[in-house]
């Protein structure tokens, strides 16, 4: 189970469709993709995070058996099992059958992690999906049982629920929320695995603030007052950014497409790490609070 705060969890929605703001090259070659686990594997990662409305992830990683032994897997539940209007039987029928396809799809025998990738089935047509996975557990075809939460209300919900045992948010730099409510030492108090996805808000922190698309130009003001702030440190835009991800003491879900990327990374965890001292100076001068409609990019347009 990766619990480390160091610790480095491949993302790969972009493996499979393409994904992320600053990405233009699309989902990575087969050759480049080896290249990548390799790389990673060398740099200590041994685990990944995929999910079925990820494309053709799951099938790439499963196509990489040979190169992914010994790493954690986390999946999620197709977000179409619970429709709405759906009978409790068809959204137990759809959520065994998401498990079947993803066991099929990675090549496995157990997930080692399975999250609802819609929170709101924790709870629908009367527990049922969730109910359907305590059934999967029961037969040896998953280990954790998790959520991964759209927003902080979902991430508060999933955290004071008993059953789920693993949790996925998404925090940034500029999206502080969980952060400055106490989140992360919350969950530590209760033994709870949390991994943190859109570290870089989807792409956004490697992005020059004349680069932002019209409907993020909002972003360019505190972009530019992140740059001001790593240049008198000798860091860089993104490395600000991983500098507050590193301080939450959590593992963290990174996308890469290109394995040079992968040592790119590394090289900024290393950098960052003497800079620790400066996190909370960080943290307190780029938050933005009250824009959800910037902070979280299932709203972008």
């Amino acid at each position: 189970m990766v619990t480390r705060a160091s610790a480095l969890v491949l993302g790969t929605a972009q493996w499979g469709m393409p994904y992320g703001i600053a990405n233009a090259s699309g989902p990575p070659s087969d050759a480049e993709l080896r290249a990548l686990v390799a790389r990673a594997r060398e740099a200590g990662v041994a685990a990944l995070d995929t999910a079925r409305a990820y494309g053709e992830s799951e099938a790439r990683i499963g196509a990489l058996r040979d190169a992914i032994a010994g790493f954690e897997i986390t999946t999620k539940l197709a977000p179409d099992v619970a429709p709405d209007g759906v009978a409790a039987a068809e959204a137990v029928a759809r959520t065994h059958a998401s498990v079947e396809a993803s066991l099929r799809a990675l090549r496995v025998r157990r997930l080692d992690a399975l999250l609802l990738h819609r929170a709101a089935h924790r709870t629908t047509c009367g527990g049922a999906v969730w109910n359907a996975l305590r059934e999967e557990r029961r037969a040896g075809r998953i280990g954790r049982r998790g959520v991964s939460a759209a927003n902080p209300e979902e991430a508060w919900a999933a955290l004071d629920d008993p059953e789920v045992e693993q949790v996925q948010v998404a925090t940034s730099l500029l999206d502080q929320r969980l952060w400055r409510a106490g989140f992360f030492e919350r969950a530590r108090e209760r033994g709870k695995l949390v991994h943190v996805r859109s570290v870089f808000l989807q792409g956004v922190a490697f992005l020059a603030p004349d680069a932002l698309p019209p409907h993020l130009a909002p972003l360019r003001a505190p972009l530019e007052r992140i740059a001001k702030w790593a240049s008198m440190r000798g860091l860089s835009v993104p490395d600000a950014f991983l500098l507050f991800a590193r301080g939450l003491g959590v593992p963290l879900v990174l996308g890469f497409e290109r394995a040079a990327q992968v040592g790119e990374i590394v090289a900024r965890r290393e950098s960052v790490h003497a800079q620790m001292d400066a996190w909370s100076e960080l943290a307190a001068s780029t938050s933005l609070p009250g824009r959800p409609d910037l902070l979280d990019p299932s709203r972008w347009r």
